[in-house]
């Protein structure tokens, strides 16, 4: 591989991953100015600039670290299972074939035998913000996100080198002496095809990076951090598995009007001191418009009103809706005219 897959390309040059080839030419020309050790920048800094800016400038590369890094290798890093230290390669015959020996441990998902690798695609997980009163009503939203998908117009033919094997007989020196490996077929990368499209060759089974666009249709009353499933719309395996899944997580935002316990809707009120003793009426916000409440007499500092089924919830005859709670918070007033004061002194001695 040309790239380190410990690395995250994308945060290096701090451009998102659907970015263009514009995008991210202009964030490596901001990066290289701002870390070039001529301008008192850090050379480890800039070095690190350059590195992604080679893979990610780079359609095949950046293919190829995108599919590293969505789990198209299953999470498997190839620099962690080539830490033998094996010294010297040379093409021969026969022998222990010690790449047999790692498939049978790892249920053949390396391939051992079978001349291809058969993996189900990977899911994919986006996040999908919506507003805290568009989760208590519902709403629709469009979303467009990339994923794996096989490339169109594209020609197939089993590779002349491996024969459709994907790899190749080699020996190493390895901890047990000299012994036969198989590594991948410098030809067709394991994959024992190979694909072209528009005479170049795809690498990875003929996927390529594509975005769609789709619907969500989130519920109301639906609860911050639930996952919806979109079944087959992830990426697409290889060799013919099945397709990922798409799972949506979702994000309400905090509101400064409401507060979501549970199904219940709290809403904080300012209440004169006059219509918590003397009882009245006043007008508040809801997710289905302004409302008018009753304030009973003699409500006190911290008591609740409720108003039964205007909370989160099923709105139809059987289902279970929470209930608004108001919290009346004690308005003073600042200014008084000399009537209300004469009023409230005259109140003060008859207490």
């Amino acid at each position: 591989m040309d790239f380190d897959p410990k690395k995250n390309y994308y945060d290096i040059l701090w451009v998102d991953e659907k970015a263009s080839e514009d995008d991210i030419k202009k964030a490596f020309r901001k990066a290289a100015v701002k870390h070039h050790p001529d301008r008192g920048g850090d050379a480890e800094k800039f070095k690190e600039v350059n590195e992604a800016h080679q893979i990610l400038s780079d359609a095949q590369k950046r293919q190829q670290y995108d599919m590293f890094r969505s789990g198209g290798f299953g999470g498997f890093g190839w620099q962690g299972f080539w830490g033998f230290g094996w010294g010297w390669f040379g093409w021969f015959s026969g022998g222990v074939d010690l790449w047999d020996l790692v498939g049978d441990l790892f249920g053949g998902w390396f391939g051992g035998s079978s001349s291809s690798w058969v993996r189900r695609g990977d899911d994919i997980q986006i996040a999908l913000s919506i507003s805290f009163e568009e989760s208590f009503h519902g709403v629709e939203k469009e979303i467009t996100y990339a994923r794996m998908v096989k490339a169109d117009g594209i020609t197939e033919e089993t590779c002349h080198t491996c024969g459709g094997r994907g790899k190749v007989a080699q020996k190493a020196q390895t901890p047990f002496g000299v012994m036969q490996v198989q590594s991948a077929c410098p030809t067709c990368q394991w994959m024992g095809k190979i694909y072209k499209k528009d005479g170049k060759i795809l690498w990875w089974w003929g996927l390529e990076r594509q975005e769609e666009t789709i619907t969500v249709k989130v519920p109301s009353g639906i609860n911050d951090g639930v996952y919806i499933k979109f079944s087959g719309r992830g990426n697409e395996g290889t060799g013919g598995a099945p397709v990922g899944d798409l799972y949506v997580k979702i994000r309400i935002g905090m509101s400064n009007k409401y507060e979501r316990q549970g199904d219940d809707l709290y809403v904080k009120a300012k209440v004169s001191i006059y219509d918590m003793v003397l009882g009245g009426e006043i007008t508040i916000d809801h997710p289905e418009g302004k409302m008018t409440v009753k304030i009973p007499k003699g409500t006190q500092v911290g008591d609740k009103i409720r108003i039964k089924k205007k909370g989160f919830g099923d709105k139809w005859i059987f289902g279970k809706v929470g209930d608004l709670f108001i919290l009346p918070q004690l308005h003073i007033p600042k200014r008084l005219s000399k009537d209300q004061e004469k009023l409230w002194k005259e109140l003060k001695e008859t207490k």
